[in-house]
């Protein structure tokens, strides 16, 4: 039999922190990785566009593909931070910032050509230059009350519509159905009897 201890319980071990888990980013190669005796050695004068140029940058046997681009050090924060605008969770939670609603742009209606058709023909005009010279001086546009097209309601339908179908209670009632089968009953024997 085990004896209790009193002491403090051993807790589980801490999760690895990303630090410790993930290797560092591999950082770019240097002139000094591609001088002659190095593993990257390359013929020649050793140039900057050797280590930078992603077309020249030989990879490495069993080993990620190196960034040919300069990163920043290892305190670089990558983000941005807002200090007017960062007030956290409370300042999210608290203040709802709602588009106010715009008002509505002025629509150009469209041009009702029966209306100038008609006052064009009053005032004479029979061929189609007249008509067009007289749609260019008198300009007649459709009331929006007058077109279905821009009206902003949908239409006032009935409370008992249903899918453009009145709803009548005769048609869902029992009693249709049996004076239904009274009428083909007695349409059916009179046509024995004839």
């Amino acid at each position: 039999m085990a004896a209790a201890t009193s002491g403090p319980k051993e807790l589980p071990p801490a999760p690895a922190a990303p630090a410790r888990s993930c290797p560092p980013p591999r950082r770019p190669r240097t002139l000094a990785e591609v001088q002659p005796g190095s593993e990257n050695e390359r013929l020649g004068v050793a140039r900057d566009s050797m280590v930078q140029n992603p077309l020249i940058a030989k990879a490495e046997l069993g080993k990620p593909r190196r960034s040919c681009y300069t990163l920043p050090g290892y305190d670089f924060a990558y983000g941005l931070y807002l200090h007017g605008a960062d007030g956290g969770v409370p300042e999210a939670i608290g203040h709802w910032h709602s588009m106010k609603p715009r008002p509505p742009s002025p629509r150009e209606m469209p041009r009702n050509y029966i209306a100038m058709n008609r006052e064009a023909l009053k005032a004479g005009y029979v061929t189609a230059h007249e008509y067009n010279l007289y749609r260019q001086l008198k300009d007649i546009r459709c009331n929006e009350d007058n077109d279905s097209r821009f009206k902003r309601a949908p239409p006032k339908v009935p409370p008992d519509m249903t899918y453009g179908i009145l709803a009548r209670l005769v048609l869902i009632s029992v009693p249709f159905q049996t004076v239904t089968l009274i009428k083909r009953r007695s349409v059916s024997t009179t046509q024995k009897y004839l």
